[in-house]
């Protein structure tokens, strides 16, 4: 029992890096996006850390866990170090003036950078600071655990279930795919457009210009993938129920690459180098879509994967032409 509650700190370590390196290594390029956004030293994307990082975090779970001595001191000490620079990145995005997304868990962390993040990430460096303390004893996670009677099991178990229970019910969800003005159960919490630069005809401008100018629906997509093809076939269907709203593909390139690849689109297309801004618009992976209402709010999404993306379409087109969302045939689905 005197060993359990010392387990605390560094196994929510462990299993925090871990999941962090897991979702990180899924989507190596949205890491490389989010560090752009934060405005990270450059040199930082030249050695390849956004590859590193997750690698990094692993290896540092691993040696919490089986580490002992004066190597488990500089275990913990790596982890308070690597935990108190989230905090400092953190801190500084929160003086940017405009929202942000983190992605400190790759997809599962691509929320909105708020206090809240500051806050929780003060309490993974607090953790590391008493691992950090705890460890000149030289008694490591694997050596405690063998240890343990069972009573610290169980009490070690109860700590556990209170943190996954705790996550759960303050976990940030995903936004509902509705326009903000769609009349549902739930209702759609409009959030403020998030800063981002796209490249166009003219060359980059940014997302917040492009609302100012029109609303736009912007629809994430790769024109190498198989379902380009599908996407581009409603394209002119789309933009014929939005108008006025004007409705873009945003592929992860320059606006000269894509156009080179796809010229019939050229009126319609846009750049997003590194998957920068979508990241930012919370689509996880193209294909996925947002609505961008003048007044520099998002209208509706994000929406992810072509059905979600119809169903975004017909909501908005249900609302600018005064009929019930629910209606059938509101969109053409023949083409």
């Amino acid at each position: 029992m005197p060993s359990a509650p010392f387990l605390v700190p560094p196994s929510l370590l462990i299993v925090v890096l871990g999941v962090s390196a897991v979702a990180k290594l899924r989507t190596p390029s949205d890491t490389r996006s989010v560090m752009k956004q934060l405005r990270l030293p450059a040199f930082l994307l030249d050695i390849g850390v956004p590859r590193l990082l997750p690698w990094g975090e692993l290896i540092l779970a691993l040696a919490l866990l089986v580490l002992t001595g004066p190597a488990y001191v500089v275990a913990t000490t790596a982890s308070a170090l690597l935990f108190g620079t989230y905090v400092v990145i953190v801190a500084r995005a929160l003086t940017f003036g405009h929202p942000l997304t983190c992605g400190c868990f790759g997809n599962l962390g691509l929320g909105w950078i708020t206090r809240q993040t500051l806050v929780r990430n003060l309490v993974l460096l607090a953790l590391a600071l008493v691992a950090w303390v705890d460890s000149w004893r030289g008694h490591g996670v694997l050596a405690r655990l063998a240890d343990l009677d069972e009573t610290g099991w169980y009490w070690l178990a109860g700590v556990a279930g209170a943190v996954v229970l705790t996550g759960l019910v303050v976990r940030e969800g995903r936004p509902p795919v509705r326009t903000a003005t769609t009349d549902t159960d739930e209702e759609y919490v409009a959030l403020p457009i998030p800063y981002g630069v796209l490249d166009g005809p003219e060359g980059p401008r940014s997302v917040w210009s492009l609302a100012d100018a029109a609303a736009r629906m912007l629809v994430f997509w790769d024109p190498r993938e198989p379902e380009a093809d599908a996407i581009a076939a409603r394209l002119p269907v789309w933009q014929a129920a939005l108008d006025p709203v004007q409705v873009h593909l945003v592929s992860g390139s320059s606006w000269a690459t894509v156009r080179d690849l796809r010229p019939e689109l050229a009126d319609h297309l846009l750049g997003d180098p590194d998957s920068g801004t979508r990241v930012q618009m919370r689509v996880y992976r193209p294909p996925g879509s947002v609505l961008l209402g003048t007044d520099r709010m998002l209208a509706g999404g994000p929406a992810q994967g072509l059905d979600e993306i119809e169903e975004l379409v017909q909501a908005a087109a249900s609302q600018l032409r005064g009929v019930d969302a629910t209606e059938p045939d509101t969109v053409d689905q023949t083409q």
